[in-house]
């Protein structure tokens, strides 16, 4: 018995389109694994710091929206169908960048840094230990050199923020105050008087005392540097300073 014609007919191939796509998702693909790279030359890096992040979101939702429009075939499903998918999709979108707009103030080249990131890490920043066995705030073949820069400029940025932040318990001169601040122009320290110690104390402040955790809302530049300032406090003695407080150095 005969079928005819449509024994041989064949359904509708898309493998054409599908080798298409295959092909853009690979370029894609290769694209958001390059960018990382790009880091080997920080010129160009640097150059366009605040368009890689947004560029790989923008390549992630064209992948996405591609996997499942044609290889899942929402692309040509009914209505219904597609409101049920991408009405939730829409709403996860919307969780994610309000939830990354309230906390991306807190990481570089977008806001002021708090946050520990790579460019904190590529400075050389080392998260802060206790006690005797405090880590360096730079690494040590980068410390001397940049002590020696903030010198250069008489430890301007340091004493900005020294000023701004720290002169209403150390005074302006950093004489100390009483039931406050210790006095930074002697040469005693009660928590260690080497800038590794100094960096510790200004980070994860002092328990118990007035002295704050300044980590938790000053990045790790603003704490080296004010580091270096304190340092070169050391033996100032201004006049109407507080008593000596901890051993001398």
């Amino acid at each position: 018995m005969s079928h005819g014609h449509d024994s041989h007919e064949l359904p509708h191939s898309h493998q054409k389109q599908y080798i298409i796509l295959g092909v853009v998702l690979s370029i894609v693909t290769f694209i958001e694994l390059g960018i990382p790279l790009i880091k080997g030359v920080p010129e160009l890096w640097t150059a366009a710091k605040e368009v890689w992040a947004p560029l790989l979101v923008v390549l992630s939702i064209f992948k996405f929206g591609a996997v499942v429009g044609d290889f899942m075939h929402l692309r040509t499903d009914l209505t219904l169908y597609k409101i049920l998918f991408v009405s939730p999709l829409f709403l996860a979108m919307f969780s994610f960048f309000a939830i990354g707009s309230l906390s991306i103030v807190h990481f570089h080249p977008f806001g002021k840094g708090y946050a520990i990131t790579a460019q904190d890490l590529a400075d050389g920043y080392v998260p802060p230990a206790t006690g005797a066995t405090a880590e360096p705030p730079l690494a040590d073949d980068k410390f001397e050199a940049a002590f020696a820069d903030a010198q250069k400029t008489s430890f301007a940025k340091g004493k900005e923020t020294f000023t701004a932040s720290c002169a209403s318990c150390h005074r302006a001169d950093g004489g100390g105050m009483p039931g406050l601040g210790v006095n930074l122009s002697d040469d005693c320290y009660k928590h260690g008087g080497k800038i590794a110690a100094l960096y510790t104390t200004i980070a994860k402040g002092v328990s118990g005392t007035a002295m704050p955790a300044w980590q938790n809302s000053m990045d790790s530049e603003k704490m080296r540097q004010v580091a270096y300032y304190v340092r070169s406090l050391k033996g100032t003695n201004v006049a109407g300073g507080k008593e000596c407080e901890g051993p001398k150095e």
